[in-house]
């Protein structure tokens, strides 16, 4: 029988009073109560529980004991007082992360993983404590994702050079480098490459221009198995709809030298990842795996902002070591419904570039373009993957501040672009229904 602690009443007692206010999911309840049904019943073990499930809801794939230690009521979207009613009921609590380390690390129900595992439904993986499941989707993510990064790809860099010159045009106007031109030579040259951007940053055109470099690089483009794929329907057409025109114009421009209206139609229709996959009606396992790979060569993902992070496992399993993967989306939009921002993480600091003197040389042979000194620096093997296009072609002027503003979280910045009182963006003191219904 499970150990019941005599101070667990009131908890239980508040725990009830949130779900059945709509504050709480019950789900949450619920698995608090099966965490404490599996060993001794302390209560900051079932408060750190019922926190962690409801953080799941919220899209979150753990719980960062620092925060828990300081008070999660923001990222529950509660107020100070109901998070201090309810840290109340479970009181005495730890004091700060390693308090709480060092609690959660002798419970039962929870693995630690400087310990043997008993397949416990927690597992505290240094200073955050995971439901299992998501723990292991993660750290398969980690690892799919570094293995691919750290995969080189041998490239005939005069060859790309030649066929980028003719994919882009030139740029003359002294506002950089051409990024699209540039994410297409680092792409090509990994097993796995990223490509962020705000919307009107000119995703698609980039990987428009991407699919005619593979084929035009590759030992046998009849051959070469390319695979288009997004997270709902609606996106998956939008996609194949917008390369197929981008490639038709393209073919106009190179002419006989490469056959692209031909490779395109072999490319098939863009399909949704659960379609993908191989989704099967009776079970989460999907029939594509790693035991199972999918028949692809290079595989691209549009909107991956919305792969949630259960999904973003399932596709690295599948795919076969051999394979690219290119991850398109703006990883300030479209978070994913289900736990995990993982395009968001994988990315988060793609603004700064990072580029080593490796990668710098490289894309100055590749495709002419020089990189700033202000995006130099030591990142790691995904950061040299990972391209942010910076030009919007679609907002410029106001509505391009006021978002680069917006993303910053620049409270003042933002305030400042709409009081500049412009004919694309304006400040309404007092806004009524009216304001919003002439926007409509």
């Amino acid at each position: 029988m499970p150990k019941v602690e005599p101070n667990i009443d009131a908890l239980w007692a508040e725990i009830g009073r949130l779900s059945e206010a709509g504050e709480l999911r019950r789900l949450s309840s619920a698995f608090a109560r099966f965490v404490a049904g599996l060993g001794s019943a302390s209560p900051p073990l079932v408060l750190a529980a019922a926190v962690l499930s409801e953080l799941e809801g919220r899209g979150h794939s753990c719980l960062q004991l620092a925060d828990l230690a300081a008070g999660p009521a923001g990222l529950l979207g509660w107020d100070e007082e109901q998070w201090a009613q309810l840290a109340a009921s479970a009181a005495p609590l730890p004091k700060g992360a390693a308090g709480w380390r060092k609690l959660l690390a002798g419970c039962e129900q929870v693995w630690d993983r400087s310990e043997l595992d008993y397949d416990q439904p927690l597992v505290l993986d240094g200073e955050r404590l995971y439901l299992r499941r998501y723990w292991r989707d993660e750290t398969q993510v980690a690892r799919g994702v570094r293995e691919r990064a750290g995969t080189a790809h041998a490239v005939d860099e005069a060859l790309v050079r030649d066929w980028l010159d003719r994919l882009f045009v030139s740029q003359s106007d002294g506002e950089g480098p051409d990024w699209q031109k540039l994410a297409c030579a680092v792409a090509l040259r990994g097993s796995v490459a990223i490509i962020t951007g705000g919307p009107g940053t000119g995703k698609t055109y980039t990987v428009a221009r991407l699919l005619a470099l593979l084929f035009a690089t590759a030992p046998d483009a009849d051959r070469q198995r390319v695979a288009l794929a997004a997270p709902t329907g609606k996106a998956a057409a939008r996609l194949k709809q917008s390369i197929d025109k981008a490639l038709s114009e393209l073919a106009d421009r190179v002419g006989g030298d490469l056959p692209l209206r031909t490779l395109t139609e072999r490319m098939g229709a863009a399909r949704t990842l659960h379609s993908l996959l191989g989704a099967r009606p009776d079970t989460r396992a999907f029939r594509h795996n790693r035991g199972n790979p999918l028949e692809v060569d290079v595989l691209i993902v549009d909107e991956a902002s919305m792969v949630h992070l259960e999904m973003m496992a399932s596709l690295l399993d599948a795919l076969p070591p051999g394979a690219t993967l290119i991850l398109l989306g703006d990883k300030d939009q479209l978070a994913s419904v289900e736990a995990g921002a993982v395009l968001g993480d994988l990315c988060h600091d793609a603004h700064l570039g990072n580029y080593d003197a490796a990668t710098v040389d490289y894309i100055r042979r590749a495709s002419g373009e020089a990189i700033p000194d202000a995006y130099h620096g030591g990142g790691g093997p995904l950061a040299q993957q990972t391209v942010m296009l910076r030009r919007s072609r679609r907002f410029g002027g106001p509505i391009g501040q006021l978002a680069l503003a917006v993303n910053a979280g620049d409270e003042a910045r933002v305030e400042q672009v709409l009081r500049a009182d412009g004919d694309e963006v304006r400040w309404i003191d007092h806004a009524q229904q009216a304001h919003v219904l002439q926007l409509a």
